[in-house]
């Protein structure tokens, strides 16, 4: 738990070395966090507006009880050099990443920049590599940090289990620990790209299978550009929504405005065929992203059909344009 801390316990780090310690911050609004009782962001209850300011330190019990005056001050001194934050957000700085004999532990200031005690929940926190390269995601019970005061930054040590990792072998250099719900992008294996709104909208059995197809897909070959077929459900209304994933290997990005395909089942029967509208849908080069098509229930040809296996792909004689 205070791996971290042994390197402060006896001496005081200098500015330098705390700067080279912190790592980009993860923000979040608070309301986003699901805390209940949140209240409008950047307003206090009397109504006044609020600055962006600094967090004090504010140690858990257990902390309390573990640390010396020496690293209490160390501590105290980096909650001071972090960026000012933005009333009404949350976030999460990362101090160090070290082995764990179950995965990696990571220490971060968890910090609170209401104007009010906050207490947090379970919430799915991630480590990033690079840009932004999805490295492991596990879900926290952020409860167990207590209640954090207004205005101040808690430091907390997260476990991440081996089973979690979704690269082995690799130096974890340029890392930041973030809140999921917080990433603008997330790239998971093979260069499959997840936007906000997806990372927002995806339910967590999703997420995993998404990781998990991405996981098990052949590197892309030069050049190749090919649809894979993800999930697929029955919406209330008699439409078929299908997750396909667009892959794009070549040196370039593609978009399109308009796309036709036909929904096949186990038999190879076509069950279903559409046009979308895609409004310019960019795909980067070397990249795959992930997209949901929903085929309207007038537009199935088949209510028998089989869906043990099943793909899309774009009819024969068509183009994408």
């Amino acid at each position: 738990m205070f791996s971290f801390l042994k390197n402060l316990m006896g001496k005081t780090p200098t500015p330098e070395e705390i700067k080279e310690q912190l790592r980009e911050e993860s923000v979040l609004v608070a309301a986003e966090s699901e805390t209940p009782g949140a209240e409008e962001k950047g307003t206090t209850k009397a109504g006044r507006k609020q600055e962006a300011g600094s967090t004090s330190l504010s140690l858990h019990e257990s902390w309390e009880r573990e640390l010396n005056a020496s690293a209490k001050y160390a501590l105290s001194f980096t909650a001071q050099e972090l960026p000012p934050m933005q009333p009404g957000t949350l976030a999460l700085s990362g101090l160090a990443l070290v082995p764990h004999e179950a995965g990696v532990e990571v220490t971060a200031f968890v910090r609170n920049g209401l104007d009010r005690p906050l207490r947090l929940d379970k919430m799915t926190l991630v480590i990033l590599i690079g840009e932004d390269e999805l490295f492991a995601r596990q879900e926290f019970d952020l409860s167990d940090l207590g209640e954090i005061p207004a205005n101040a930054a808690r430091p907390w040590s997260f476990v991440f289990a081996r089973e979690n990792f979704l690269k082995v072998d690799i130096l974890l250099k340029n890392w930041k620990i973030a809140f999921e719900l917080a990433q603008k992008k997330m790239v998971l294996p093979q260069q499959l790209e997840l936007e906000e709104s997806w990372i927002r909208a995806l339910s967590d059995e999703q997420k995993q299978s998404l990781i998990e197809l991405a996981q098990r897909l052949p590197a892309l070959k030069e050049g190749e550009v090919n649809i894979q077929s993800v999930q697929l459900r029955h919406s209330e209304d008699g439409a078929l929504h299908a997750m396909l994933l667009i892959r794009n290997g070549s040196a370039q990005s593609l978009s399109f405005e308009k796309l036709p395909l036909a929904l096949f089942d186990a038999s190879g029967q076509q069950v279903a065929v559409g046009l979308f509208e895609l409004g310019g849908l960019t795909v980067r080069a070397s990249t795959s992203k992930p997209w949901m098509f929903i085929f309207p229930k007038e537009s199935i040809l088949r209510e028998d059909a089989d869906f043990s296996r099943w793909k899309v792909a774009v009819p024969q004689g068509a183009q994408a344009e």
